[in-house]
């Protein structure tokens, strides 16, 4: 069995932090890192990993066919990584992006310049190193009703609401497996036949991002 691969998209900050908890989680870690920027890529240079320049969307487009099902994926871009490369996997069949709708009882909402929604249950700047408990908020010590993922989840409206959850991989490092990305993109495939948007999100328990698609 191969060992596990861990593809972080993205060598800004928290790429870079990425890289070095996975290494001190996991010493063995196997890393790719990929980036456009000739510069940012230098910034992991003199660490135990793979190094791609280029364009991180495209390279997972092209690449994975060839990771396994229980690679890790993990996003550090300021984009909505699994949306947009849903979104380009199936714009051949008539996808095409959507402002999200309003959407009533989410917490802290903002919306973005490409029109995804970003939510969080916290209204501060979060620790980088959070170990982000089940029941609880680092900060604030006060009990977590319901996980922002599960919010997400269980919205209802004129649309359909598909999660990815994030797993947290170390401390704040967050990502999510290659047969989760899969086996979204062939539930979303599967409605091209639907009259309703399709919201996906990606989020852990506490900070989410949501895009919206529709068939046309």
């Amino acid at each position: 069995m191969k060992p596990l691969l861990y593809l972080i998209i993205g060598c800004g900050h928290f790429g870079r932090r990425a890289v070095e908890k996975l290494l001190e989680k996991d010493p063995d870690s196997k890393i790719t890192v990929i980036d456009e920027n000739e510069e940012t890529i230098k910034k992991v240079s003199d660490l135990p990993v793979e190094t791609v320049m280029g364009d991180g969307l495209v390279y997972l487009n092209q690449s994975l066919s060839k990771l396994q099902p229980n690679d890790y994926i993990i996003p550090a871009v300021p984009f909505h990584l699994a949306f947009e490369f849903i979104l380009s996997q199936l714009k051949s069949l008539g996808a095409r992006r959507r402002k999200v709708p309003f959407l009533s009882g989410l917490p802290n909402p903002m919306m973005g310049k490409t029109g995804d929604l970003y939510t969080s249950i916290a209204n501060f700047i979060c620790p980088e190193d959070c170990p982000e408990p089940p029941q609880y908020c680092t900060m604030t010590r006060i009990k977590r009703k319901k996980p922002l993922c599960q919010m997400l989840k269980d919205l209802q409206g004129p649309f359909e609401s598909k999660v990815i959850q994030s797993r947290q991989l170390g401390l704040g490092v967050g990502g999510f497996q290659v047969k989760v990305l899969l086996e979204l993109l062939e539930d979303t495939r599967k409605r091209t036949d639907s009259n309703r948007p399709i919201l996906l999100s990606t989020a852990c328990r506490c900070h989410g991002v949501t895009s919206a698609l529709s068939f046309i």
